[in-house]
Protein backbone atom coordinates (compact mmCIF):
# COMPACT_ATOMS: atom_id res chain seq x y z
CA UNK A 1 0.00 0.00 0.00
CA UNK A 2 1.46 3.23 -1.14
CA UNK A 3 1.17 6.41 0.84
CA UNK A 4 2.14 9.00 -1.61
CA UNK A 5 0.70 8.76 -5.47
CA UNK A 6 -2.15 6.34 -6.22
CA UNK A 7 -3.06 3.93 -3.12
CA UNK A 8 -2.26 0.27 -3.90
CA UNK A 9 -4.02 -2.80 -2.92
CA UNK A 10 -3.06 -6.35 -3.07
CA UNK A 11 -6.08 -8.63 -3.10
CA UNK A 12 -5.39 -12.35 -2.21
CA UNK A 13 -8.15 -14.78 -3.60
CA UNK A 14 -8.19 -18.19 -2.38
CA UNK A 15 -11.07 -20.68 -1.66
CA UNK A 16 -11.08 -24.56 -2.71
CA UNK A 17 -10.45 -25.82 -6.29
CA UNK A 18 -13.10 -25.12 -8.74
CA UNK A 19 -15.02 -23.05 -6.44
CA UNK A 20 -14.99 -20.13 -9.03
CA UNK A 21 -12.19 -17.82 -8.06
CA UNK A 22 -10.26 -17.94 -11.19
CA UNK A 23 -13.25 -17.14 -13.30
CA UNK A 24 -13.79 -14.11 -10.45
CA UNK A 25 -10.83 -12.86 -11.43
CA UNK A 26 -11.29 -13.41 -15.38
CA UNK A 27 -14.34 -11.86 -15.28
CA UNK A 28 -13.26 -8.62 -13.58
CA UNK A 29 -9.84 -8.17 -15.80
CA UNK A 30 -11.02 -9.32 -18.61
CA UNK A 31 -14.81 -8.80 -18.90
CA UNK A 32 -15.13 -12.42 -19.93
CA UNK A 33 -16.02 -15.68 -18.76
CA UNK A 34 -13.77 -18.79 -19.23
CA UNK A 35 -15.89 -21.84 -21.20
CA UNK A 36 -13.50 -24.16 -19.52
CA UNK A 37 -12.30 -24.99 -16.35
CA UNK A 38 -8.47 -25.15 -16.33
CA UNK A 39 -7.03 -24.90 -12.73
CA UNK A 40 -5.28 -21.63 -11.89
CA UNK A 41 -4.64 -20.00 -15.17
CA UNK A 42 -4.71 -16.21 -13.77
CA UNK A 43 -2.06 -16.55 -11.37
CA UNK A 44 -1.64 -11.85 -11.47
CA UNK A 45 -3.22 -8.90 -12.46
CA UNK A 46 -3.32 -5.23 -12.34
CA UNK A 47 -5.95 -2.79 -13.28
CA UNK A 48 -7.18 0.45 -11.68
CA UNK A 49 -10.42 1.03 -10.05
CA UNK A 50 -12.62 3.76 -8.91
CA UNK A 51 -13.07 3.76 -5.25
CA UNK A 52 -15.05 7.12 -3.73
CA UNK A 53 -14.31 8.80 -6.95
CA UNK A 54 -10.29 8.42 -6.56
CA UNK A 55 -8.32 6.33 -8.65
CA UNK A 56 -6.98 3.21 -6.97
CA UNK A 57 -4.04 0.28 -8.43
CA UNK A 58 -5.53 -3.33 -7.75
CA UNK A 59 -3.12 -6.15 -7.77
CA UNK A 60 -5.29 -9.58 -7.84
CA UNK A 61 -3.34 -12.77 -6.73
CA UNK A 62 -5.07 -16.11 -7.73
CA UNK A 63 -4.34 -19.40 -5.40
CA UNK A 64 -4.67 -22.79 -6.14
CA UNK A 65 -6.90 -24.18 -3.97
CA UNK A 66 -5.40 -28.33 -4.56
CA UNK A 67 -4.02 -29.99 -1.47
CA UNK A 68 -0.83 -30.39 -3.43
CA UNK A 69 -0.42 -26.34 -3.04
CA UNK A 70 -0.79 -26.34 0.55
CA UNK A 71 3.07 -25.05 1.11
CA UNK A 72 3.01 -23.02 -1.93
CA UNK A 73 0.57 -20.60 -1.35
CA UNK A 74 1.65 -19.27 1.71
CA UNK A 75 3.90 -17.29 -0.02
CA UNK A 76 0.56 -15.38 -1.99
CA UNK A 77 -0.07 -13.88 1.33
CA UNK A 78 3.09 -11.52 1.65
CA UNK A 79 2.11 -8.35 1.70
CA UNK A 80 -1.81 -8.70 1.46
CA UNK A 81 -3.87 -6.10 1.79
CA UNK A 82 -7.07 -7.84 1.51
CA UNK A 83 -8.19 -11.60 1.53
CA UNK A 84 -11.43 -12.93 -0.51
CA UNK A 85 -12.24 -15.87 1.11
CA UNK A 86 -14.36 -17.27 -1.62
CA UNK A 87 -16.98 -20.87 -2.20
CA UNK A 88 -19.33 -22.50 -4.23
CA UNK A 89 -22.82 -21.45 -3.91
CA UNK A 90 -23.88 -25.23 -5.09
CA UNK A 91 -20.97 -27.04 -3.16
CA UNK A 92 -21.52 -27.20 0.46
CA UNK A 93 -18.06 -28.65 1.05
CA UNK A 94 -16.59 -25.76 -0.25
CA UNK A 95 -18.78 -23.57 1.83
CA UNK A 96 -17.62 -26.43 4.82
CA UNK A 97 -14.13 -25.73 4.06
CA UNK A 98 -13.82 -21.90 4.85
CA UNK A 99 -13.99 -22.77 8.24
CA UNK A 100 -12.15 -25.98 8.99
CA UNK A 101 -9.44 -25.14 6.00
CA UNK A 102 -9.21 -21.76 4.47
CA UNK A 103 -10.55 -18.66 7.73
CA UNK A 104 -7.56 -21.05 9.82
CA UNK A 105 -4.88 -20.47 7.00
CA UNK A 106 -6.08 -16.95 6.48
CA UNK A 107 -6.23 -16.25 9.83
CA UNK A 108 -2.42 -17.39 10.29
CA UNK A 109 -0.75 -15.86 7.59
CA UNK A 110 -2.77 -12.93 7.50
CA UNK A 111 -3.42 -11.80 10.97
CA UNK A 112 -4.95 -8.42 11.14
CA UNK A 113 -6.26 -7.99 7.37
CA UNK A 114 -9.38 -7.62 6.15
CA UNK A 115 -11.10 -10.52 4.84
CA UNK A 116 -14.40 -10.88 2.48
CA UNK A 117 -16.65 -13.89 1.87
CA UNK A 118 -17.74 -14.71 -1.39
CA UNK A 119 -20.32 -16.74 -2.19
CA UNK A 120 -19.54 -17.87 -6.38
CA UNK A 121 -21.87 -18.85 -9.47
CA UNK A 122 -25.34 -17.67 -7.83
CA UNK A 123 -26.44 -17.97 -11.45
CA UNK A 124 -26.07 -22.19 -10.65
CA UNK A 125 -28.66 -21.75 -7.51
CA UNK A 126 -31.64 -22.73 -9.92
CA UNK A 127 -30.13 -25.05 -12.35
CA UNK A 128 -31.76 -27.97 -12.34
CA UNK A 129 -29.18 -30.01 -13.12
CA UNK A 130 -27.20 -28.86 -10.52
CA UNK A 131 -30.04 -29.22 -7.96
CA UNK A 132 -30.80 -32.79 -9.40
CA UNK A 133 -27.14 -33.88 -8.46
CA UNK A 134 -27.58 -32.00 -5.23
CA UNK A 135 -30.53 -33.69 -4.43
CA UNK A 136 -29.27 -36.89 -4.93
CA UNK A 137 -26.56 -36.53 -1.84
CA UNK A 138 -29.69 -35.18 -0.32
CA UNK A 139 -27.91 -31.63 -0.58
CA UNK A 140 -29.07 -28.09 -1.29
CA UNK A 141 -27.40 -24.97 -2.51
CA UNK A 142 -26.31 -22.24 0.23
CA UNK A 143 -28.24 -19.74 0.86
CA UNK A 144 -27.45 -16.05 1.26
CA UNK A 145 -28.40 -16.54 4.95
CA UNK A 146 -25.59 -19.26 5.44
CA UNK A 147 -23.00 -17.32 3.73
CA UNK A 148 -24.09 -14.43 6.05
CA UNK A 149 -23.93 -16.63 9.51
CA UNK A 150 -20.52 -18.29 7.66
CA UNK A 151 -19.04 -14.72 7.09
CA UNK A 152 -19.98 -13.72 10.77
CA UNK A 153 -17.98 -17.01 12.12
CA UNK A 154 -15.55 -16.16 10.53
CA UNK A 155 -15.23 -12.66 11.21
CA UNK A 156 -15.47 -11.11 7.75
CA UNK A 157 -16.04 -7.62 7.13
CA UNK A 158 -18.51 -8.61 4.60
CA UNK A 159 -20.27 -11.11 2.61
CA UNK A 160 -21.34 -11.28 -1.01
CA UNK A 161 -22.29 -12.88 -3.69
CA UNK A 162 -21.54 -13.33 -7.20
CA UNK A 163 -22.26 -14.54 -11.02
CA UNK A 164 -18.78 -14.48 -12.85
CA UNK A 165 -21.02 -15.91 -15.77
CA UNK A 166 -23.50 -12.87 -15.80
CA UNK A 167 -20.88 -10.47 -14.53
CA UNK A 168 -23.14 -9.88 -11.35
CA UNK A 169 -21.70 -8.10 -8.53
CA UNK A 170 -18.18 -9.15 -9.67
CA UNK A 171 -16.85 -4.94 -9.63
CA UNK A 172 -18.59 -4.83 -6.82
CA UNK A 173 -16.70 -7.10 -4.51
CA UNK A 174 -13.39 -5.32 -5.97
CA UNK A 175 -14.76 -2.35 -4.68
CA UNK A 176 -15.55 -3.60 -1.33
CA UNK A 177 -12.47 -5.53 -0.99
CA UNK A 178 -10.10 -1.85 -1.96
CA UNK A 179 -12.68 -0.08 0.76
CA UNK A 180 -11.88 -2.78 3.58
CA UNK A 181 -7.95 -2.28 2.60
CA UNK A 182 -7.99 1.60 2.70
CA UNK A 183 -9.79 1.52 5.67
CA UNK A 184 -7.77 -0.82 7.87
CA UNK A 185 -4.73 0.83 6.73
CA UNK A 186 -6.45 4.49 7.84
CA UNK A 187 -6.47 3.12 11.34
CA UNK A 188 -3.24 1.40 10.95
CA UNK A 189 -1.83 4.66 10.22
CA UNK A 190 -3.93 6.32 13.43
CA UNK A 191 -2.51 3.70 15.46
CA UNK A 192 0.73 4.34 14.56
CA UNK A 193 0.55 8.19 15.35
CA UNK A 194 2.75 9.34 18.81
CA UNK A 195 -0.33 10.96 20.89
CA UNK A 196 -0.42 14.50 21.52
CA UNK A 197 -0.38 15.34 25.00
CA UNK A 198 1.42 15.04 28.63
CA UNK A 199 3.23 11.87 29.38
CA UNK A 200 3.85 11.00 33.23
CA UNK A 201 6.93 9.71 34.48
Amino acid sequence: MQREGLPEVKVVVVGDGGCGKTSLLVAFARGDFPKVYVPTVFEKYTASLQVAGKPVKIHLWDTAGQEDYDRLRPLSYSDANVVLICFDVTDPSSYNNVLTKWYPEVNHFCKRIPVLLVGCKTDLRQDRAVLLKLQEGRLEPVSQHQGEAMARQVHAVSYLECSARYQENVSGIFIEACRAALSAARRSQRRRRPKRGCVLC
